[in-house]
């Protein structure tokens, strides 16, 4: 039933006979996902055929063209720019966007088991069983034992010595340029649509001061954690950030699904799952593949076995999300066309877009200048704009823009900066490379980078942002321990 007979029904006389017809209602759109007939995890249902696109990704949209361009520019792959383009692919292509209809079963089944045990007994467990095995949980219900198979075999199913490779590759980047490509990340979780209803709808960095646990966690396992010495090792910090953000994502999937009138979250037969495998699968490129395509568009030089590399890392981050084995990318080939076809078929802009570019380019800045008391940061606050502003427009292009709202004015020499940026780190790593001595001087910056990454940032973040004797930067991922799908918020409210 459409919403606004709903809401004239709500608004009229309370009388038995309205409550019932809205409970009938509500009854109605729950139904709607639960008795669609895409509604299923391949999991448990393997016999059915292939699901198609949902509505939104059914067609070719040429809005990340740009930045498209700005990641394939040194990779030698040839970027599709129409839905025929793909035909040749089209088998493994309808694999990945039968995934767009579900979530990850088993971390979903299990963060339904945690929420149900009492007085936290079930968080327990599942942190037991991280940090000292499955085996020390005493009669662990089945749901866990399958969950902790799946982490466990993260050595047996991928190359960890080749995925250190990469995150020795993102650590050789100066934490400056590795948080700058992580930024360029960050607008795509106002940009593009899976992701900016889901950070918008949990809250995530609309309101700024009370979210700097969440972006502190964010930013440290995406550029500390994936970068480490021993990335992704079965009891490695790592890999333990890695299953923690796993459950959570989890949380959050099983109290989306159960929202009800606000299609600007959850509209099933339109959108497909509004926190699908395929997105996940995109977030495991995003932060290894993303970030060294980034450096190379600033002068950095990389070869096809450092892509390489750093796609087993990718391929490594997305199964430790929840997604399915097969599903996965098999080399850097299928990486580009995974991403290049999650780009070119993916929504835009959403109602929350708005909100989420004006916390970025407005709150942070503004968060700044108010912790530091500093009316000179205050005067300054276009500066760190102009610059965020050039970091996205480096890396999505020009166009883009003028369809993003909330932005602010572009400022004329961001993107000059980032042309001599580009200049000058270029001619700075040419020459370092042929001084004697290359290889001992990237190990000892590898080493200071990911001190900075792992212990300063957090300190620094604290420093900067935090409120004077408070301790509301933590670093647990526990924040939708407690929280339900009314929550969650839609973008008018």
């Amino acid at each position: 039933m459409p919403a606004n007979i709903i809401e004239y029904f709500g608004l009229a006389v309370h009388n038995q006979q309205a409550l019932k017809i809205i409970k009938k209602a509500r009854q109605t759109v729950t139904s709607a996902f639960n008795d669609h007939p895409y509604n299923f995890y391949r999991k448990q249902q393997p016999e059915q055929p292939l699901r198609p696109a949902p509505a939104v990704s059914a067609s070719y949209s040429s809005l990340y063209e740009g930045y498209r361009q700005m990641l394939f520019s040194d990779t030698g792959y040839w970027m599709k720019t129409s839905s025929a383009a793909f035909r040749p692919w089209k088998k493994r292509i309808d694999q990945w966007v039968d995934a767009e209809w579900e979530g990850d079963w088993v971390g979903d089944q299990l963060a339904l088991w945690v929420k149900k045990q009492k007085d936290g007994s079930g968080r327990r467990l599942f942190e037991q069983a991280l940090e000292n095995g499955i085996d020390s949980v005493d009669q662990p219900p089945e749901i866990m034992k399958e969950f902790f198979e799946q982490v466990d075999a993260t050595p047996k199913l991928f190359d960890l010595e080749k995925a250190q490779k990469g995150a020795d590759l993102l650590a050789d980047m100066s934490p400056a340029i590795h948080y700058m490509a992580n930024t360029s990340l960050i607008w795509v979780s106002s940009s593009i649509g899976p992701v900016s209803r889901m950070v918008g709808a949990t809250g995530r960095f609309f309101d700024v001061e009370n979210s700097l646990s969440r972006f502190v966690e964010t930013s440290s396992y995406v550029v500390g954690d994936v970068s480490s010495a021993d990335v992704f090792q079965r009891f490695s910090k790592s890999l333990k950030t890695g299953v923690r953000v796993r459950l959570m994502h989890s949380q959050i999937r099983n109290q989306v699904i159960k929202v009800e009138n606000q299609p600007d979250i959850m509209d099933f037969d339109q959108r497909g799952h509004p926190m699908s495998m395929r997105i996940s699968t995109t977030g495991g490129m995003m932060f290894s593949l993303f970030c060294l395509w980034f450096s190379a568009s600033l002068g950095a030089r990389y070869s096809r076995e450092d892509y390489e590399s750093c796609c087993e890392l990718a391929r490594v981050i997305s199964y430790i999300n929840g997604i399915d084995y097969h599903l996965l990318p098999k080399d850097l080939d299928e990486c580009c066309l995974y991403i290049d076809h999650s780009l070119s078929m993916c929504e835009g802009v959403t109602p929350f877009t708005e909100q989420l570019n004006q916390a970025f380019y407005f709150g942070i800045p503004q968060l700044l200048a108010k912790r530091q008391r500093s009316k000179l940061m205050q005067k300054l606050a276009p500066l760190p704009q102009g610059f965020l502003n050039g970091i996205n427009q480096w890396a999505y292009g020009d166009e883009i823009f003028e369809l993003m709202p909330g932005m602010p004015k572009q400022a004329w020499w961001s993107m000059p900066l980032f042309s001599i940026i580009k200049q000058v780190r270029g001619l700075y790593l040419l020459i370092d490379r042929n001084i004697p001595g290359h290889s001992l001087r990237q190990q000892r910056r590898r080493i200071k980078h990911r001190a900075f990454s792992n212990k300063k940032f957090v300190w620094l973040v604290a420093k900067l942002m935090k409120r004077d004797g408070s301790d509301e930067v933590k670093m647990t991922y526990d924040s939708h321990d407690h929280s339900t799908a009314k929550d969650l918020k839609s973008a008018n409210s």
